[in-house]
């Protein structure tokens, strides 16, 4: 199994080293860490922006209108 993956799932990786001149591993480690970093952007984002909605929600009250009633 290993070898399979070896040898067909890190074809990118190696084609992408020979055509930059980088060694595979420092490709490998740069998309495992850029996926790691994505992933975390995007929680930590959603979470400030919960934060923000609820911070605003609690300062600024809307005022009721004849519809609310």
């Amino acid at each position: 199994m290993i070898s399979f993956i070896e040898k067909y799932g890190f074809g990118v990786c190696e084609r992408l080293s020979k055509k930059f001149g980088i060694r595979v591993v420092h490709i490998r480690f740069l998309f495992f860490y850029l996926s790691i970093f994505t992933l975390l952007l995007g929680f930590i984002l959603y979470l400030m922006f919960a934060i923000l909605f609820k911070a605003k929600d609690l300062i600024i009250h809307r005022k009721k209108t004849a519809f609310d009633i």
